[in-house]
């Protein structure tokens, strides 16, 4: 966190077009996150989420106002929880487990079409000009397949066309942080659910002094910057290997050499 706001300090201007480029992806991703959880629900049986007016992509209706200052500060926030009440389950357990992977999985999809798009990208500029490919592809080995398609960006379409893909970018690895960030087995995260559902079987939610204490230990982990290096680690871990995918299937089409 500090390390955070020494950058805002240091260079206020950059980060607030940093966070103004990364803000949009973020609230579109919380907002897809709850809204899945909601829609799931609502099909089990649990309708709760729709007469809160939770049932939406609308991120006025998600974003919590902690969570929305966490974004500035350390670059990672959260939404608003969406209520749910398994008593109106049709399947008790088997409905929960299916809510609570319902949002990591749309941040996975969601993840995954944004990359689609920055193939997309990479492929229309590579073909663009003749015998660009051949030169990027001798860059491939050196440069990852996101920070590459940027700079392709920048070079080809200029601050507007580049800034735009940066957008891109950043709710990409907003999806993907989510993704992996919800599916540790800590409450109140979607993975507890996960993990007790399928091999604890305890009660569905964790008591009220569990899941303080389980909530503190996540926030000082956040300000402290470990779960972010954790997270972090996971997270290029697997842009590296999707980003080869990438590269992979660019040659195969005939855009790279």
């Amino acid at each position: 966190m500090l390390t955070n706001i020494n950058a805002i300090l240091d260079d206020p201007l950059n980060m607030l077009i940093l966070f103004l480029l990364a803000f949009p992806g973020r609230i579109l991703a919380l907002s897809a996150h709850e809204w899945a959880h909601a829609w799931v629900a609502d099909r089990c049986g649990d309708h709760t989420a729709r007469m809160m007016g939770r049932l939406t992509l609308n991120p006025f209706r998600h974003l919590d106002p902690l969570g929305t200052a966490m974004m500035l500060l350390v670059g990672f926030g959260w939404a608003k929880p969406v209520p749910v009440n398994p008593r109106n389950f049709r399947n008790y357990r088997k409905d929960d487990l299916k809510v609570s992977l319902a949002g990591v999985t749309m941040n996975l999809i969601l993840f995954f079409v944004g990359t689609a798009g920055m193939v997309a990208i990479a492929y229309v500029i590579l073909k663009s000009e003749p015998g660009f490919g051949a030169a990027v592809g001798s860059l491939a080995s050196e440069r990852d397949f996101y920070s590459l398609t940027l700079s392709l960006a920048f070079y080809r379409f200029g601050d507007i066309g580049g800034y735009l893909t940066e957008m891109l970018y950043f709710f990409i690895v907003t999806n993907l942080v989510l993704c992996v960030f919800n599916l540790l087995p800590v409450p109140p995260l979607d993975g507890y659910h996960v993990l007790n559902d399928l091999v604890l079987k305890r009660n569905l939610f964790a008591d009220p002094r569990t899941a303080r204490i389980a909530s503190g230990v996540l926030f000082a982990l956040v300000l402290t910057g470990v779960l972010g290096k954790a997270l972090g680690w996971v997270d290029q871990q697997v842009l590296g290997g999707v980003g080869n995918a990438a590269f992979g299937l660019l040659r195969a089409l005939g855009a790279m050499g």
